[in-house]
């Protein structure tokens, strides 16, 4: 029983906070509502706003703020009016009404004003200070961030002081991951941020807002329903917020690279659409890194790609509401690739490690077919209820060659080398469907949901190895092979909750269903056993079905069913007050019946059948203040193990990786636990600072053990404890001039993983354990000079530390790093022409292969000349114009260590122009 011990303190936790919150209740109610320009359906500011009681006794006022929103508080249920003020405008009035003590707020329709007569236009100018803070939220002024020409969104995005983009397009912000990009307050380009970052030009952009977005449920009900999101607003100016936006640009350079881009887009109140087109042999979105990015050599895009890519995107909002609407994002690409790989790999074991090295070469083509889709209906009488649908497809069909070469050996000879020659194809179909709804009952909700969600992944693969073991421990293998693979995956998934509302908290009660089949056939195919035929040809299948059924591998050939249903019944808390902390907390307490059955053939018929009951409880504890934001959480989490892993089989159709299932792995449990704490506050000070302990017990471990006489290894999955990592990260950036002229951020982040792995050698009989002691360290910081918009200045430093120790007898620590070094430059030069260079010395050190213990300077520029009034734009661009760009990796786990190089794009200067417009409608 000792184990249940956590969940007693928990349930003392969770049962302390919500007496608090039953006892301490504040008995005033929020009424929030909106004013709007019944023309332009802007908010409106400034507007003197009057709660009155039934009888028009007036009670309180207050202004609208610049999103033309207000609130009161009152105490009492009844019905009220609101009146609305505003010089140029006509008065205006609308009912509300408290029904219930227990609902938390009054949402009032929103209040439509009519001008009376035209007024006059004004110019605003402000200081261009890069960032400012509203309560939690950040707000980001565009015009303040000196950018190359013909930038788009990532650019600027990648300048945000305090914000991180990484090359796959994700954006971080004080750490935290943003969920959603929004454009104008919407989901425009939600189902593909990747999307708006590449095609958004960065001259479009007014101000970039960042914080907690309610979501559907949240905006009825005026509180947190546990729906909320961190996002990222990108707040176009006025000039393209209506109208129609393009943009075109080509270029040719050095080296038969090449480009060409064009966007249109047309904005309005109601609706937007956005087309684009991509084609260029520039590796995807790789651009020269100008603007003092945390980029290194080793984030460039592995191998040569070029790509053909095209996307329409639409939305439109009906009544004169943007949260009724429907949208659609399509986009096909097409991309081919050559991708050349060099590896050195060493594994630790007992006696001595062993160690592989390779190389190989691959070519590829693939087509990418995705359509996102979403229709959100909420009712605009009596804000009451709402309904969201989801609808996503994608189809992706990739096609590729390749060879390779290596060898595995000891500290003294070779073991064995393959020579290996494959070629693939592969189709994947993915389909999901999901609506969820929610009714609003005074001052409770219901809410429910229902989808689904497909997928079928089809493979063919053909691979000539040759494996020969120079010390004649074992005879030449040689295999022409050819797989047959097909996998589908249906899921079927349903919940209901009912909210029952404390006014600022909520308690829910939550039911969730979740069926999935899976189901996979796997044919292996031996064409070198082919009476008759010449085991040398390649990629080319006879002509009879029969032949083909004679040569099947049936150890190595299987199929299977899996099936699984899943409960959960789940205790919720949102938005619960503690008192004592001065903070809100949220909890959950869910129960999961997981029920699966695998039906396994495989040289016979397998079953393997597993039901259990799990306990994940969670908790979060946030306190907010002017300027400063903790945040506690805690959870647990359990999982079934891949039950394919727990069918006995053995699969030895790689003769140098022989495979085992085990039917002994446990069930996996996680534990995590994090704090973290924000600060905002003047000068464009902003700062965080997080913990976190993550703890895996029963990690699935592939266990090896290594044939020193045939460099064979023997992979079996097995459960084993003692996995866990620990890991801060701080963050801090500000102004340190009175004027904004000089900032500095830096992005401080370390960590420690204590990882578990079992290695042993054929025949050695002492402890399998391998256990590695992993520390990292990494720092980036930037000072920044801004003199004026036309000239800027960068300095950039940065780095990555390694020491990993293990605790085996023989074990080499390895102490190896990365670091870098630069300077960015924006500067105005005679006749118009602007200059944008970053220079970037990048090294490493301590790697026990001499290749890899390199000094690369990295150098990119561009000039640019604007004609037209800006409207035409020629660049000149330089890409690794020093010819020095290389791209390498290291990775370290507990069962060794591996160092990889890529072959990356080449250098090349290219000489484009970009030809941009926009038109917008009569005043």
């Amino acid at each position: 029983m000792d184990k249940f011990r956590p969940f007693k303190l928990f349930f003392m936790l969770i049962a302390i906070t919500y007496s608090i919150s039953m006892f301490g209740t504040d008995y005033n109610h929020n009424v929030q509502g909106s004013i709007v320009d019944n023309f332009t359906n802007k908010g409106l500011d400034s507007v003197l706003v009057t709660l009155m009681a039934n009888d028009s006794t007036m009670l309180s006022t207050c202004m609208s703020d610049e999103e033309g929103s207000y609130m009161f508080e009152i105490s009492k249920t009844g019905k009220y009016i609101i009146k609305a003020e505003r010089k140029g405008y006509e008065t205006s009035y609308m009912n509300c009404e408290l029904r219930s003590q227990r609902e938390f707020f009054v949402a009032v329709n929103c209040i439509r004003m009519d001008k009376i007569y035209q007024l006059r236009e004004v110019t605003v100018t402000s200081t261009k200070i890069k960032m400012v803070m509203r309560g939690d939220t950040i707000v980001y002024n565009a015009d303040a961030f000196n950018l190359p020409e013909g930038s788009m969104l990532d650019a600027l995005v990648s300048k945000l002081p305090g914000a991180k983009l990484t090359k796959d397009g994700e954006i971080f912000v004080n750490g935290k991951k943003i969920e959603s990009l929004l454009v104008n307050g919407n989901g425009f380009f939600a189902g593909n941020p990747r999307v708006a970052l590449d095609n958004l030009p960065a001259y479009t952009v007014n101000k970039i807002k960042v914080y907690n977005k309610d979501g559907a449920a949240s905006r009825i009900m005026g509180r947190d329903m546990g729906d909320r999101s961190y996002v990222m607003d990108v707040r176009l100016k006025k000039e393209y917020s209506t109208g129609y936006l393009g943009n075109l640009e080509g270029g040719l350079g050095s080296e038969d690279r090449y480009k060409l881009k064009a966007i249109g887009q047309r904005f309005s109140e109601r609706d937007m659409v956005h087309l684009y087109s991509d084609i260029n042999n520039i590796n995807l979105d790789q651009r020269a890194a100008l603007g003092g990015e945390e980029t290194s050599p080793q984030s460039n895009l592995d191998g040569r790609i070029a790509k053909k890519e095209f996307g329409l995107q639409a939305y439109r909002c009906f009544d004169d509401n943007i949260l009724n609407f429907i949208s659609t994002s399509n986009n096909y690409c097409h991309t081919g690739s050559d991708l050349e790989v060099k590896t050195n790999g060493q594994t630790f074991l007992p006696t001595g490690d062993s160690f592989n090295r390779s190389s190989s070469y691959s070519t590829s083509s693939s087509d990418r077919l995705t359509s996102n889709n979403q229709f959100y209906f909420q009712s605009l009488l009596n804000k009451r209820m709402y309904a969201d649908t989801d609808l996503n497809l994608s189809y992706h069909h990739n096609r590729g060659f390749g060879s390779n070469q290596s060898e595995i050996s000891d500290k003294s000879s070779v073991l064995n080398n393959l020579l290996s020659s494959n070629s693939i194809e592969s189709k994947n179909l993915d389909l999901y469907f999901y609506n969820k709804e929610g009714l609003k009952v005074i001052a409770d909700m219901i809410r429910a949901g229902v989808g689904f969600s497909y997928n079928r992944n089809t493979q063919k693969t053909f691979t000539l190895d040759d494996v020969q073991y120079p010390s004649g421990a074992l005879p030449r293998d040689y295999r022409n092979n050819f797989r047959d693979q097909t996998h589908q995956n249906f899921t079927a998934f349903g919940d209901a909750s009912y909210n029952y509302g404390l006014r600022y908290a909520s308690i829910v009660l939550e039911y969730n269903y979740k069926y999935t089949f899976n189901k996979s056939d796997n044919m292996l195919y031996r064409l070198d056993k082919l009476s008759g035929r010449d085991s040398s040809q390649f990629d080319l299948l006879p002509s009879a079905t029969d032949a083909l059924a004679q040569v099947k591998d049936g150890g190595n050939s299987y199929l299977f069913h899996e099936y699984r249903n899943e409960h959960t019944i789940k205790l919720r808390g949102n938005e619960i007050p503690v008192k004592f902390l001065a903070a809100t907390a949220k909890f959950e307490m869910p129960i999961h019946f997981v029920n699966a059955n695998l039906y396994y053939d495989r040289m016979g018929r397998h079953h393997v059948g597993k039901a259990e009951a799990f306990f994940n409880p969670s908790l979060n504890i946030r306190r907010w203040k002017e300027h400063w934001t903790w945040t506690f959480d805690a959870s647990m989490g359990s999982e079934l193990p891949d039950l394919t892993n727990m069918v006995n089989y053995q699969d030895d159709s790689d003769p140098l990786n022989i495979r085992h299932g085990n039917s002994t792995l446990r069930n996996i449990h996680y534990y995590n636990t994090s704090v973290s704490v924000e600060y905002r506050g003047s000068r464009q000070r902003m700062g965080n600072i997080n913990i976190g302990y993550q703890q895996t017990d029963n990690a699935v471990a592939y266990g090896l053990t290594f044939d020193k006489n045939t460099g064979v290894s023997i992979i079996k999955p097995q459960s084993v404890n003692g996995n866990w990592r620990m890991n801060f990260s701080m963050g801090y950036t500000q102004a340190i001039d009175n004027a904004h002229k000089w900032s500095v951020d830096n992005q401080l982040s370390a960590g420690y993983n204590h990882n578990v792995d079992l290695a042993t050698v054929e025949g050695y009989t002492d402890s399998r354990s391998s256990i590695v002691h992993n520390y990292r360290l990494d720092d980036n910081i930037k000072v920044n000079f801004r003199p004026d918009d036309r000239n800027e200045i960068c300095l950039h430093a940065g780095g990555t530390y390694y020491i990993i120790k293990g605790e085996r007898s023989g074990f080499e620590d390895i102490k190896a790093g990365d670091y870098r070094i630069g300077m960015n430059a924006q500067v105005a030069l005679p006749w118009k022409f602007n200059l944008t260079t970053d220079m970037t010395m990048y090294a490493r050190r301590g790697y026990q292969s001499s290749d890899m213990n390199t000094t690369d300077w990295v150098w990119n520029a561009q000039i640019t000349r604007s004609f037209l009034n800006g409207r035409l734009v020629s660049k000149l661009t330089g890409f690794d114009i020093l010819h020095q760009l290389s791209n390498t990796q290291y990775a370290v786990n507990a069962q060794g260590r591996t160092e990889t190089w890529h072959n990356s794009i080449p250098r090349y200067v290219m000489l484009s122009l970009a030809w941009s417009f926009n038109v917008n409608p009569g005043k």
